[in-house]
C-alpha cells in the first residue's frame, strides 16, 4: 500500500471505522420521521410493502454509478427511459407519437414544460414578445418558479370558491396573443380536485396553444381509480388540446426520490426541451434535463418496480389507497372535519371550524403523526389540514381516527400552548428562535409568515432557511 494510503486508511476504533461509521449514521437517521411508519401523510409515498422497497434498493445500487450524462455511453438510461415513458403513455391514453423525458422531480419535469413552451412561443412569435404563463392559484409553485428562472410573465386566475377548481372563464380571459403556455393540475395539491381539463383543452386547440396538465399527484394513480369505478373525468391525453404532462414515479409509482416523466403529444414539443452546445471546444453537450451528470440508478429503480408490480399490483395498491381515503374521512367526518372541496383524488383536504386546528396539528405531532396545516383564505378556504393518503394508511387509519378524537378532546399539551400563546401575542422573535432551533413545527409557521407582510414573509422565510443550515 502506498504511504498515502496508509495515512488515510481507517483504523480500528477510528471515527471511520465501519462499526462507528454505520452507528453514526444511525444516530443522524434519528434525526428523521419514519418514512415506513404510516405516520406521515405528506414527502413520502409508502405502500408498507418490503419487497417493493427491497426490488427498488437493488436496482438503485446495481445502476447507481451510470451516469446518465451521455446515453450513448450509459445505453441502460435509453432502456430505461423508453420502457418507463411506453407505460406512462399507455396509462394516460397518449398514441405512438408521444415522447417523453425523465427527470428528476415534479419541479424539473414542470420546469422543462414551460421552457418548451417558451422556446417554441419564440420560435413562431420572435424575442420582442414577453411570453406568458397562465395557471390557476392553486397550481404548483413550480410553475411561477420556472417562470422567475426563464423570464415569463404569469398570468394568475382564481379558482371556483365552490369546488375549488380553476375558473374556466377567467382563465378563457387570461389566454391572449401573449400566452407561451396554459396549465392546469389533476389533482392540484392544495384541496386534491381536478381542474376542468377536457374544457380547457377544447378551447385552446383552437386557439393553438400549448397546455400542460400537471399530474405529478395523479399520473399513477387517477387511472387506476377510474378502473376500480371511481368517476374520473377525462385529464389525459384522451383531451385533443393536451400537448403535455406531468407524472411523478416516486409518488405512486412508488419509485425512490428522484423520478419523474414529462410527456409531450410530439417529437416537436420534446425537442424544445432539450439542450444543445456544438461550440464549445469539448464533446458535443445534450442534455435532455435540467441536470447534466446524474445516476442511472433512480430511473433503473422506477423501471423495476413497475415491472415488479405491474398494472394489476397498481390496481391492488389503488384499492389500497381507496380505503384509507375513505376510512379516514368518514372517521374524521365523525369528528366534525368536512372536505373543503369534492373528494375527486388521493388528497384529504379537511376543514372543522369548532376546532382549533393549529392545537390539533401540533397535538396529533406529539403522538407521532405528520400533515400540514394549510393557510385560511378569505372567500375560499378556512384552515384546513392536508393528507395525500397511500397504501400504508389502510393499516393505521383506525389509530389515526382514535387519535384524533383524543387530541380534539385533550388540553393543548404545554409545548403546543406555549406555541400559541406567543402566536397569539405576535411574539415572532421568540418562535423564530424555536424554529431555527428545530422546535417549531411546520404548521405554526404558517400562522407566523401570513401575520406579515408577503414580501416580508418571503425574507423571514429565507431567514430561517440560513439558520437552520448554519
Amino acid at each position: 500500500m502506498a504511504r498515502g494510503c496508509e495515512e488515510h486508511a481507517p483504523t480500528k476504533g477510528s471515527a471511520l471505522s465501519s462499526p462507528d461509521l454505520e452507528g453514526l449514521l444511525n444516530e443522524v437517521a434519528k434525526l428523521d420521521q419514519d418514512p415506513y411508519s404510516g405516520r406521515l401523510f405528506t414527502y413520502v409515498y409508502e405502500t408498507g410493502d418490503k419487497r417493493i422497497r427491497e426490488v427498488a434498493n437493488r436496482a438503485l445500487l446495481k445502476f447507481y454509478d451510470r451516469n446518465a450524462l451521455d446515453f450513448t455511453v450509459f445505453k441502460s438510461a435509453v432502456y430505461f427511459e423508453r420502457e418507463l415513458v411506453k407505460f406512462a403513455r399507455e396509462l394516460l391514453h397518449g398514441d405512438e407519437d408521444v415522447l417523453g423525458t425523465y427527470s428528476y422531480g415534479g419541479t424539473e419535469s414542470i420546469m422543462l414544460a414551460v421552457k418548451a413552451a417558451r422556446d417554441y412561443f419564440r420560435k413562431v412569435r420572435g424575442m420582442q414578445v414577453v411570453p406568458e404563463l397562465v395557471i390557476p392559484s392553486s397550481a404548483h409553485p413550480s410553475f411561477e418558479k420556472a417562470a422567475e428562472y426563464m423570464g415569463l410573465r404569469v398570468r394568475k386566475v382564481p379558482i371556483s370558491a365552490v369546488d375549488k377548481k380553476a375558473d374556466t372563464e377567467k382563465l378563457k380571459e387570461a389566454v391572449g396573443d401573449s400566452t407561451a403556455l396554459v396549465a392546469a393540475s389533476a389533482p392540484n395539491f392544495p384541496y386534491g380536485t381536478i381542474d376542468p381539463i377536457k374544457d380547457i383543452a377544447d378551447f385552446l386547440k383552437d386557439k393553438h396553444t400549448l397546455f400542460h396538465v400537471d399530474a405529478c399527484v395523479g399520473g399513477y394513480i387517477l387511472p387506476f381509480f377510474e378502473m376500480s369505478g371511481e368517476r374520473v373525468d377525462a385529464f389525459d391525453f384522451r383531451a385533443e388540446g393536451v400537448t403535455s404532462m406531468s407524472l411523478d414515479a416516486h409518488k405512486y409509482g412508488y419509485a425512490p426520490k428522484g423520478s419523474s416523466l414529462l410527456l409531450f403529444r410530439n417529437p416537436e414539443l420534446k425537442k424544445e426541451c432539450t439542450y444543445v452546445n456544438v461550440s464549445w471546444p469539448s464533446y458535443t453537450f445534450v442534455n435532455t434535463t435540467l441536470l447534466s451528470s446524474r445516476s442511472v440508478g433512480p430511473m433503473a429503480a422506477a423501471w423495476a418496480v413497475q415491472s415488479y408490480l405491474g398494472k394489476a399490483g397498481y390496481l391492488r395498491l389503488a384499492g389500497q389507497v381507496l380505503s384509507a381515503r375513505n376510512r379516514i374521512r368518514d372517521g374524521l367526518g365523525g369528528l366534525g372535519f368536512k372536505p373543503t372541496a369534492p373528494v375527486e383524488s388521493s388528497i384529504l383536504s379537511l376543514c372543522n371550524e369548532e376546532a382549533d386546528l393549529l392545537v390539533f396539528v401540533l397535538a396529533m405531532k406529539m403522538k407521532g403523526w405528520h400533515f400540514e396545516l394549510q393557510r385560511r383564505i378569505e372567500g375560499l378556504v378556512p384552515y384546513n389540514i392536508h393528507m395525500t393518503i397511500t397504501p400504508v394508511h389502510d393499516a393505521v387509519a383506525q389509530s389515526f381516527v382514535e387519535d384524533s378524537q383524543e387530541s380534539l378532546k385533550s388540553p393543548a399539551p404545554r409545548q403546543v400552548a406555549e406555541t400559541v400563546r406567543k402566536l397569539s401575542e405576535g411574539r415572532l422573535e421568540e418562535l423564530l428562535d424555536l424554529v431555527k432551533r428545530g422546535e417549531v413545527d411546520s404548521a405554526s409557521i404558517v400562522k407566523m409568515l401570513e401575520a406579515i407582510p408577503e414580501e416580508t414573509a418571503r425574507e423571514l422565510a429565507k431567514e430561517i432557511v440560513n439558520g437552520m443550515f448554519k
